[in-house]
Formats: C-alpha cells, structure tokens, sequence
C-alpha cells in the first residue's frame, strides 16, 4: 500500500462541500423584512391635531404602518391615527402638544413607534 493514497481517500471532496453554501444570487433574492418598531424621535407641533400623528412617507413604507401607530414611552402606551408627510426626516415624527403632555413627553423625546 502506498500511503500518498490513504491520504488522498481521507480528504473530503471539495465540491460536495461546496454545493452546501448557497450562491449569492440566492441571498439577495431574499425580500426585505418590515421593522416591527423603530426609535424615533417626537416633535411639539401645533398645527398637528390631537388625536393624530405626522410620519415620513419613508418610515411608513419600512414599517408597512396601515393607518394606526402605537406610541410607547416609560411604559405608557398610546394609539394614534398615522398621516403621511414627505418633508419629514425618517427619524422623527410630529405630534400635537396636548397629547404629548397626556403621555408626559417633553419635546425632542425618544420613543418607541410600532405599527397596528
């Protein structure tokens, strides 16, 4: 018996072992997940009504919000009527002063936004 050959019978086949790894084109064909909550932060604006929040189109199409949000800061919870606004930025959301003074929000608050 030749021992270069026992060597050679104990190596695992390079291809096999390959063909486990999927190809890239396999990963990137997977579709983006919507975030469940994100971190924003809340903004003291009068002209928004009470009962309503304004969002960035862009936060509302990553986290597929339908229409409600649910705000939640120091383990107090609110429901709110999402409307959409393009000028905002992505992390920040308008709110009206008196429900930010119902859930104890000062302005420039961070806070957990959800979607319904």
């Amino acid at each position: 018996m030749n021992p270069e050959n026992s060597e050679e019978e104990k190596k695992p086949d390079i291809k096999s072992l390959v063909n486990i790894i999927p190809p890239a084109s396999a990963l990137r064909g997977r579709e983006k997940e919507t975030l469940k909550e994100k971190r924003v932060k809340v903004r003291k604006r009068p002209e928004v009504k009470s009962g309503t929040v304004l969002v960035s189109s862009k936060l509302v199409k990553d986290m597929g919000i339908k229409g409600e949000i649910e705000i939640s800061v120091k383990g107090k919870r609110a429901r709110f009527k999402a409307l959409t606004q393009d000028s905002l930025p992505d992390i920040e959301i308008w709110a009206s002063p008196e429900d930010m003074l119902k859930l104890g929000i000062e302005d420039n608050s961070t806070v957990t936004l959800r979607s319904v």
